[in-house]
C-alpha cells in the first residue's frame, strides 16, 4: 500500500510540474511557452516594484523598443539572478538588462531563498536551477533541491502554489498569474488622500548584496549593459556614490501621494507617469 501511495504521488507530482512547464501561469514557463521572440531591446528584472512600476508598452510608445518585464513579486536579487540565467538558458538575448530590484535589497549581505523561488521548480532538472537551490541551506531550499528526484516533496510542500496552478495550466495553458502578455502588472488607483510629499528620509546605497555582483558578472559575460533602476518610494530618497554602471534614480520622482499604492509601490496612475519619465531617461542611455 505504501509503495502504491508513493508511486501515485510521484506520478501526480511529475504531472503537475510537467503541466506547469507547458503553461504560462508563472513567469519562467511564460518566458518559454508564450514569448515567441528570441531577442529584445531590453529586459526588466526585479521584484514587485519592477513588476508594477515599469510598463514596457508605455516605454515602447515613446522609444519604439521591444522589451519584456520578467520581474516577479516576492523575490530578491538572488531570484533576479536566477531569472537572468533562465532567460539565457532558453537561448534568448538582449543588449540591455534593466534591474529594478527592491531598494532595501541592494545592501543585504546574507541573502536567503525568496518566497516565490518555487516557481522555477518545473525547471529543477536544469543545472543552473539546481545550483541555485543548493546554494542555500534552509529547509525550503533542501525541499526544492531534492524535488528533482522526489517531486512530491516540492509539490506537496507548495501544493497550493504548484498543484492547483498546474490544473489551471492544463485547462488554460495561456492563463497568466497577474501579468499581461508583456509581463507587466499594475496596482489599482486606490482612493487615498492626495498631497505633496514634503520630506523623504535619505537612504544611501552601497550595492553590497553578493547577488548584485553575480548579475553584473553575468551581464558582462553576455555583452549586456546593466542599468540599475531605482523606483519611486513614498518615504525614501536614495543617494549613491560613484558607480561603474548606469543608474536611473527615480526614488523621489513623484511629488504627490496619490501616485502611491503603499510606500514601495505605485498605482496604475503612478506607473503611467513613471514609465514615461523612465523612457526619456532610458532613451538617453541607449
Amino acid at each position: 500500500m505504501l509503495l502504491l501511495f508513493i508511486g501515485f504521488t510521484t506520478v501526480v507530482s511529475y504531472g503537475s510540474l510537467w503541466a506547469l512547464r507547458q503553461g504560462s501561469f508563472y513567469k519562467p514557463s511564460f518566458l518559454e511557452r508564450q514569448v515567441g521572440a528570441s531577442s529584445f531591446d531590453y529586459i526588466v528584472l526585479g521584484s514587485s516594484t519592477g513588476l508594477t512600476t515599469l510598463n514596457t508598452q508605455v516605454i515602447a510608445s515613446v522609444l519604439g523598443t521591444q522589451g519584456i518585464n520578467l520581474s516577479m513579486d516576492d523575490t530578491a536579487l538572488s531570484s533576479q539572478y536566477l531569472m537572468l540565467q533562465h532567460f539565457l538558458g532558453l537561448g534568448k538575448q538582449t543588449p540591455v538588462c534593466v534591474l529594478a530590484a527592491s531598494i532595501l535589497d541592494y545592501d543585504v549581505t546574507d541573502p536567503v531563498l525568496s518566497g516565490n523561488d518555487y516557481r522555477f521548480l518545473p525547471y529543477g532538472s536544469e543545472a543552473y536551477v539546481q545550483a541555485y537551490y543548493n546554494s542555500f541551506s534552509d529547509d525550503s531550499a533542501w525541499i526544492l533541491s531534492n524535488s528533482n528526484w522526489l517531486p512530491m516533496l516540492g509539490v506537496g510542500y507548495y501544493n497550493v502554489e504548484l498543484f492547483y496552478p498546474s490544473l489551471v495550466s492544463l485547462l488554460d495553458p495561456n492563463k497568466r498569474n497577474r501579468f499581461d502578455a508583456y509581463g507587466n502588472y499594475s496596482y489599482p488607483n486606490v482612493s487615498n488622500v492626495s498631497g505633496s510629499l514634503v520630506s523623504r528620509r535619505s537612504k544611501p546605497l552601497e550595492f553590497k548584496n553578493p547577488y548584485f555582483k553575480k548579475i553584473q558578472d553575468l551581464c558582462a559575460a553576455n555583452n549586456m549593459t546593466l542599468v540599475v533602476y531605482i523606483p519611486p518610494h513614498k518615504t525614501l530618497a536614495v543617494s549613491k556614490g560613484f558607480t561603474s554602471f548606469s543608474v536611473i534614480n527615480h526614488s523621489d520622482l513623484l511629488k504627490d501621494s496619490q501616485y502611491f499604492y503603499d510606500d514601495f509601490h505605485v498605482t496604475s496612475l503612478g506607473r503611467q507617469a513613471v514609465s514615461l519619465q523612465f523612457a526619456k531617461a532610458f532613451g538617453v542611455s541607449l
